[in-house]
C-alpha cells in the first residue's frame, strides 16, 4: 500500500485488509472492491465478517473464469459490469455469493446463452428483468 494514499479513502475489510475501491479482488481480473461493496455505485456495504470477504473473493474469482467465456477477444474494460453484489440488508446479496450484473458488450441473452453450459451444478444463472443473476452456492 502507498503511503500516499489518505487511509480515509481505504476500506477496512474484516481480516485486516484496508483496500482501495479500485484494487482488483483477485490479482488478474477486472472486477474491483468497489464494484462488491458499492450497490449501484452509491451505498457502501463493508462485509460483516470474514466470511463475507472470503465469499465476495471467491464469487469474484468465479465471475473472472465465467467472463473469460465471453470476453476472450475483448479488452479488458469490456466485461462484466456488476450492478448489485453484497448488501446485508438484501436477503438475495446478505452474504456475498450472489451478483446482479450486464456485460458491457453483448446482450445479457448472448451471455445467458453462452455461460450456461458453463455454469456448475451447485451455481445458478437467472435473467431477471433486465440484469443478470449468479448464485454461486
Amino acid at each position: 500500500m502507498s503511503k500516499h494514499i489518505d487511509k480515509s479513502y481505504l476500506y477496512s475489510l474484516p481480516s485486516g485488509a484496508c483496500v482501495h475501491p479500485c484494487r482488483l479482488i483477485h490479482k488478474d481480473g477486472t472486477l474491483m472492491w468497489k464494484h462488491a461493496l458499492l450497490s449501484n455505485q452509491r451505498t457502501l456495504h463493508l462485509p460483516i465478517d470474514e466470511c463475507h470477504e472470503q465469499h465476495i473473493i471467491k464469487t469474484a474469482q468465479r465471475l473472472e473464469e465465467l467472463n473469460s467465456w465471453c470476453s476472450q477477444d475483448l479488452e479488458p474494460w469490456q466485461s462484466f459490469i456488476p450492478y448489485a453484489w453484497y448488501s446485508p440488508s438484501d436477503t438475495d446479496l446478505k452474504e456475498g455469493i450472489c451478483v446482479y450484473f450486464t456485460h458491457s458488450v453483448y446482450s445479457n441473452d448472448s451471455i445467458f446463452d453462452l455461460l450456461m453450459p458453463h455454469i456448475q451444478e451447485h451455481e445458478t444463472l437467472e435473467q431477471r428483468d433486465n440484469l443478470l443473476f449468479f448464485r454461486r452456492c
